[in-house]
């Protein structure tokens, strides 16, 4: 499920956010220099109208100042961006910032800029790159003088130390988004205010490096696999530094050569940092109307930001079972994939699930009538989100009289139906958003259910960390332990989820071909552990991860028949049904 929460970001630190997203719109004069550089010239302040705004430190409650434009005071005699500062009332930093202009897919080396202080002794620096990772550098120092005085700031100085967001690895992802600067408390020499003016702010721009990948030819779990079912394609790469970050999209090109699916993929490690021999698996789900025949798999390089100009397909080289297309040095041919509807199934490993030493903690039956409300308090479930945070593309119905939530011989069936209002479903969470009802830190989880079949259908089964309920500061853990779509009704989906509490997300899943989720009931499993989370069907283990720290936490739990999920829902049959026989859990 996407828990898909909104947050209002929240600044910890002193120094503001100054990074934004790309704005191609912003006018650069972009100047040649020699060799392979360039020099763009962000602003010359020599007229009073401007893009950089003022940032006041509105979490620090105290500061004072002003950003304007002034005539008199130019590096070149023509005009400077002032920005003054007041402490004298509290606060931490006042400061200005600028979106800055999409450099074309060149990469950014070195900022330049000319200032001149009044009793300011350093400044703060930050800037963000193309994932949105923001860059820090603190107490750059200013000369004592009263003249203007250069800074030059390369970027490889920049980055490396502070850093947060986006990427997260304090290196350098071009091309950049944002740039500002700020005056903190301490940077005053004396008292408690102080005025820097910008002047002649620009940025120097190198190539992008020379290095070509070489890519070989991939490796297929297996050479035939059927319509509906999957196959792990291991791609391998003799890697280079590519300077900034791509997409791989792989093309299955049916026997007359058109493309009939994909799978386009960020590879597990960011092609700007790309070095020597790298292999990883990606599994390939195939389409249930692919026809039968040899599907030829094509890949390249691609950065979607760039479409305006493009798609900046980089140059690869080929090797060791790759077979360059064509006309074409950007993409190559990397191997061969038979559909065949008599292919063999895939076949799941022994079973292993083990709860020796394990008691039942949560049981849900359904041989007594069910337990819930819309929102609590006071029954065993709710039928909606806690943090009401619904989803999908249809509404999850209050509880009423034999809808969504039907019990007949202890098997739950849970409706998913379309009326005159539209589309409505069902949902149920052990916890309501007072943090009342079942969590549990560690132990197994486990459904045991029957998917419903169509498109556009969408059961899942996963667990939240209930301490966010209570602190929307934490960052929320979400794991699902199945997430199913009628357009694949052979696939289960494994995902493990971060929600930041500034609107970021990262996610880490495996999709597995496991035959027969709507023909009858099957367990689906989780064991959350201090060191790992294991995923179980059937008892039969499919995936193991570490265990994130987020997840070391009291986890409720949730099951619920959305619609939609990417997916159109024009042709899902209405009603639709899954059915639950037990929800229980298990700890030591």
């Amino acid at each position: 499920m996407s828990y898909g929460h909104s947050a209002a970001t929240r600044i910890t630190l002193v120094w503001v956010l100054l990074g934004c997203l790309l704005s191609a719109d912003v006018a650069a004069q972009t100047q040649e220099t020699a060799g392979k550089e360039r020099t763009v010239v962000l602003d010359d302040f020599d007229r009073a109208d401007h893009d950089w705004r003022f940032v006041g430190g509105q979490e620090f409650p105290g500061a004072r100042g002003k950003l304007a434009f002034d005539a008199k005071t130019g590096h070149d005699r023509q005009g400077a961006l002032r920005l003054d500062a007041d402490f004298s009332g509290g606060g931490a930093y006042v400061g200005t910032w600028k979106e800055l202009p999409d450099p074309n897919g060149r990469f950014l080396r070195e900022i330049r800029l000319w200032v001149k202080a009044r009793n300011v002794t350093n400044v703060g620096i930050r800037i963000t790159d193309d994932t949105d990772q923001c860059h820090q550098t603190k107490n750059v120092r200013l000369a004592r003088s009263d003249n203007w005085q250069e800074l030059i700031l390369p970027i490889s100085d920049l980055v490396g130390s502070e850093h947060w967001g986006g990427a997260n690895d304090g290196k350098w992802h071009g091309p950049p988004g944002g740039f500002g600067l700020n005056i903190g408390t301490d940077s005053l020499a004396e008292g408690d205010k102080g005025t820097l003016w910008l002047d002649d702010v620009a940025w120097t721009l190198g190539q992008e490096p020379p290095g070509t990948p070489t890519v070989l030819g991939c490796r297929l779990s297996e050479s035939a696999c059927r319509p509906g079912f999957g196959v792990d394609v291991t791609y391998r790469w003799d890697a280079v530094p590519m300077g900034r970050d791509y997409t791989v999209y792989v093309h299955f090109r049916r026997p007359g050569g058109g493309i009939a699916f994909q799978g386009d993929h960020t590879p597990p490690v960011a092609t700007s940092a790309w070095s020597g021999r790298l292999e990883y698996e990606k599994t390939i789900i195939v389409p249930t109307d692919a026809v039968e025949g040899e599907y030829t798999i094509t890949l390249g390089l691609y950065d979607p930001r760039a479409a305006k100009r493009g798609w900046d397909h980089p140059r690869l080289q080929t090797a060791q079972g790759a077979v360059a297309v064509q006309n074409d040095s950007t993409a190559c041919r990397i191997g061969v994939l038979k559909v065949d509807a008599k292919a063999p199934l895939p076949k799941l490993g022994p079973v292993s699930l083990d709860l020796e030493g394990y008691r039942l903690t949560f049981d849900e039956d359904f041989k007594e009538p069910l337990s819930v409300s819309a929102w609590g308090p006071g029954t065993r479930w709710i039928a909606h989100t806690p943090y009401a945070g619904d989803f999908g593309d249809a509404r999850f119905a209050d509880p009423q009289e034999d809808f969504p939530f039907t019990i007949a011989n202890g098997i739950l069936r849970i409706e998913a139906r379309k009326d005159e209002k539209g589309w409505r479903a069902g949902l149920l969470s052990s916890m309501d958003r007072q943090g009342n009802g079942f969590a549990q830190q560690y132990g197994y989880f486990e459904m045991r259910a029957k998917l419903p079949k169509g498109a556009g259908v969408w059961p899942a089964f996963w667990l939240l960390g209930a301490p966010q309920l209570r602190d929307k500061s934490l960052t929320q853990i979400e794991i699902d332990v199945l997430e199913a779509y009628g357009v694949n009704p052979n696939v289960m989906w494994t995902t493990v989820h971060l929600w930041h509490p500034d609107g970021k997300h990262s996610g880490d899943g495996k999709p597995f071909c496991v035959p027969g989720m709507t023909d009858g009931f099957h367990t689906y499993g989780v064991m959350v552990d201090q060191d790992f989370l294991t995923f179980y069907y059937d008892g039969a283990e499919l995936w193991k991860v570490k265990t994130p720290d987020q997840a070391r936490v009291p986890l409720y739990i949730l099951v619920d028949l959305a619609l939609g999920g990417g997916w159109p829902i024009d042709q899902t049959p209405n009603p639709s049904y899954m059915y639950v026989d037990y929800v229980r859990a298990y700890a030591k």
